[in-house]
């Protein structure tokens, strides 16, 4: 592992400690899911890790009292605190900095973390789910315009453009509606969920690939058992009898992720997911990351409280 990995690894175990404490469900999703499959561990140029919770377990976590977060670590949410410019929750570790460039335009400095998604549910049908996308995908460009990091936008028609959002619109209003947008189907008073259900995650980076049967995740099939032919291991996967989620190892330790790696792994990646992309497509993301500098310490030179 890298130095950056150690500290997200850390921030993992925490994370993993205090769900399984208080009885929260979770899943490794994305890249985080492909390395404890394919590699055991980090996708070895990874630098993040990204973890779901179901709507209702998402919703208790965040309101989990600062009593039950391990002091140096803690949870950012729009909810919690102002200025926080995603709809999503991080869980950060306070002794480290970590400034982003892709939203460096909002000001925001936090530490190094873990991206928390909620997984909610969503429409049945296919067109509906295509047209929901590109509808937060265009909540997602507005807000893209208030956060985006200065003079990363070259073409001069896109910042005239980017200018007059940010003057018709508030980054706090925009992460609101997208959280609102998201939860949109969740039986509750809510728009009706009707056929299969589903774990949708458009907060992610592969939008609706991430709308994924939720079967594929809890092996339930209306309350029936339900498992899986994984032909990569050569056997059948079953769901476990006491639980919602499957343990799978990762640097030597233990996380949940979906039952049925195989499929959601082949939802976003592709049947060739076990194979490792050309050199030239694996990315990170670029940042300043100080790994022995707490954030609060960088807000405080900057002139914030």
């Amino acid at each position: 592992m890298t130095e950056l990995q150690e500290k997200i690894f850390e921030i993992m175990k925490v994370f993993d400690r205090v769900c399984r404490e208080n009885a929260l469900c979770y899943y490794m999703l994305g890249g985080t899911m492909l390395g404890a499959v394919r590699h055991k561990g980090f996708i070895p140029w990874d630098d993040d890790a990204d973890f779901g919770l179901p709507r209702s377990d998402y919703e208790r976590l965040l309101t989990l009292s600062e009593e039950k977060i391990p002091t140096g670590y803690r949870l950012r949410h729009f909810s919690r605190e102002e200025g926080v410019p995603y709809a999503f929750m991080r869980l950060e570790d306070e002794n480290t900095t970590c400034i982003e460039a892709r939203r460096s335009g909002s000001g925001y400095t936090g530490g190094v973390y873990i991206d928390i998604f909620p997984l909610d549910a969503d429409s049945n049908f296919y067109l509906l789910r295509a047209v929901r996308e590109l509808h937060i995908k265009f909540v997602k460009k507005l807000l893209y315009a208030h956060i985006a990091e200065e003079g990363k936008v070259k073409n001069p028609l896109k910042r005239i453009v980017m200018k007059k959002i940010t003057e018709k619109t508030e980054q706090e209003e925009l992460v609101r509606r997208l959280d609102a947008m998201v939860s949109k189907y969740d039986g509750n008073g809510k728009k009706p969920q009707w056929g299969e259900a589903r774990f949708s995650n458009y907060l992610g980076h592969w939008g609706r690939k991430e709308s994924i049967p939720r079967r594929v995740f809890d092996g339930e099939i209306r309350q029936r058992g339900y498992d899986a032919f994984d032909w990569r291991r050569g056997e059948r996967v079953a769901a476990p009898a006491e639980g919602r989620s499957m343990e799978y190892e990762f640097e030597g330790s233990l996380f949940f992720g979906p039952i049925d790696s195989a499929a959601y792994l082949t939802a976003l990646y592709g049947a060739d997911y076990m194979l490792p992309p050309e050199e030239e497509m694996r990315e990170g993301h670029p940042a300043v990351i100080e790994l022995e500098q707490p954030y609060c310490l960088e807000n405080r030179e900057n002139g914030e409280e």
